[in-house]
């Protein structure tokens, strides 16, 4: 019995080592908390959403945009404490026929970004950090740059992110996770 329960938890405790390991790479898709969606706090449970001394900024989401026009948005998750962040943003439109689809275009062209498809919907692509784009390299804080490009639309666009502020301990311990939303109306 005692051998069973050890063979059980030796299990347990490397299938949870590497999925812990794994989101280094990026997240799983729909972590964004919008629509619907889970957020990171379905792995790094134990601290609050937004907790106290940490922040989640999205930059650069137009108040109205210009449809067909290359927006540059900035992520920057920001806690003291920070050894490697992550994050996972998504847009799609607010409302009308359309409401839950992708909403516009993303581009990016660094190692530190990748693209990811919904499991749900094909249609649905999200931007995340890659393993090179979880250092935190200025003490404190990790910032993502990349593009959207608006959609030819006349529906408002939600832009909804999810960040990992990460002690870096390959545990779901002790990181803190917080969610930010905005939209973008069409002129």
């Amino acid at each position: 019995m005692r051998i069973l329960l050890c063979v059980t938890a030796g299990v347990a405790l490397a299938a949870t080592s590497a999925a812990v390991l794994a989101f280094k790479e990026g997240p799983l898709p729909n972590m964004t908390g919008g629509f619907g969606d889970q957020t990171c706090r379905l792995c790094h449970f134990d601290d609050d959403l937004n907790a106290p001394g940490g922040s989640l900024t999205l930059d650069g989401v137009p108040a109205t945009y210009t449809p067909g026009r290359r927006y540059e948005i900035t992520v920057r998750i920001a806690r003291a404490e920070i050894v490697r962040g992550g994050f996972e943003i998504a847009a799609r439109f607010a409302s009308g026929p359309q409401a839950g689809r992708q909403g516009g275009t993303w581009h990016i062209d660094a190692p530190r970004l990748q693209t990811v498809t919904s499991q749900t919907d094909p249609s649905l692509v999200f931007v995340q950090h890659t393993t090179a784009g979880t250092d935190a390299s200025t003490p404190g804080s990790v910032t993502w740059t990349f593009a959207w490009t608006a959609p030819v639309s006349d529906a408002p666009v939600q832009f909804n992110v999810a960040a990992n502020a990460a002690n870096d301990d390959a545990s779901p311990l002790g990181d803190f996770i917080y969610v930010s939303e905005k939209t973008a109306r069409p002129q």
